[in-house]
């Protein structure tokens, strides 16, 4: 098949494209860096330099296309709900220019829910947008967080000996690896199933708890504790390292909605999921590597 990904060689995408090419497909790789290309086609991808927000360019690139994988890459401005339909309303656009029928979209945990999912909420808008092309095949995979979200308590780990956290010790949350999402991305771009599709992603149920005592062992650090802090206070040092307000308040709520018994993770918990293969025993060993690190972890984005 001919297929077109959003993504660059991202962490996912580093995973599926390889896969792709090995078995036969003909692999187009957007990237809005030209530093890329080389990295695509060693792996023999095309590359095709450009951004998502451009209609034309993604209309051209999509073209011929038996499938196309979609995914957020890069900010999308200020306001994440306008600039999420915003974003949609082109892709929708492009497909529609294009006449794919096969369309593999990146969504989130979270995706089934109005504004009471907080930033999440976002990826409701794009489903929903997409949901309204005609004739097409969608598979939605949701996610849940990244495990990479958790590497953000390294700084002061090592200076307090201290997770802060606005999620309470002792709740459940899930997370999940690249590598997990890949194993459900890429079967459903080799065959997209008829119809509009869901399917989640996660690797590991754990509480904070658990995750601490797993590190105290790990970095033979007694001391370390989950702090719990307020809402005010997470919102207060969102916005004290500069994320703008309105985003702020929204990472707020979703944190809040996950407090939720069943909020978050409801509609998945009543789906047929199996967890992936990457534990939390898994990421501690990355997470200790992390630490002890020189000059620190060096994070990658999800399309970079």
């Amino acid at each position: 098949m001919k297929i077109a990904m959003l993504g660059s060689l991202g962490n996912i995408n580093r995973i599926v494209v390889p896969k792709l090419v090995q078995a036969g497909h003909d692999v187009t790789v957007i990237s809005t860096s030209p530093k890329r290309q080389a990295s695509i086609e060693a792996v023999g991808a095309h590359a095709a330099i450009g951004t998502m927000t451009d209609v034309d360019f993604l209309s051209t690139t999509f073209t011929g296309k038996d499938v196309v994988y979609l995914m957020l890459s890069g900010g999308i401005g200020n306001d994440p709900f306008e600039g999420a339909v915003a974003q949609a309303k082109i892709w929708k656009q492009a497909i529609e220019n294009a006449g794919v029928t096969n369309i593999v979209n990146l969504s989130s945990i979270g995706a089934d829910a109005d504004e009471v999912a907080g930033s999440l909420h976002a990826y409701n808008l794009i489903e929903h947008e997409l949901r309204q092309l005609d004739g097409v095949n969608l598979a939605f995979v949701r996610p849940t967080g990244f495990y990479a979200n958790l590497f953000s308590n390294l700084a002061t780990i090592k200076a307090e000996h201290k997770i802060y956290s606005s999620t309470p010790a002792a709740s459940a949350q899930k997370y999940v690896a690249p590598e997990d999402i890949a194993s459900v991305v890429y079967p459903l771009i080799d065959h997209t199933p008829a119809g509009i599709t869901v399917q989640y992603a996660f690797s590991d149920t754990f509480t904070g708890d658990q995750f601490v005592a797993d590190l105290r062992d790990a970095l033979n650090m007694p001391d370390l504790q989950w702090v719990q802090i307020s809402d005010e206070q997470y919102q207060a040092n969102l916005t004290n390292h500069g994320v703008p307000v309105k985003i702020a308040a929204s990472l707020v709520q979703t944190s809040r909605y996950q407090r939720e018994p069943e909020g978050l993770y409801a509609d998945l918990n009543a789906s047929d999921t199996s967890a992936g293969q990457v534990k939390l025993a898994d990421f501690v060993r990355t997470f200790v590597v992390a630490y002890n690190s020189e000059g620190g972890y060096q994070s990658h984005t999800i399309a970079d």
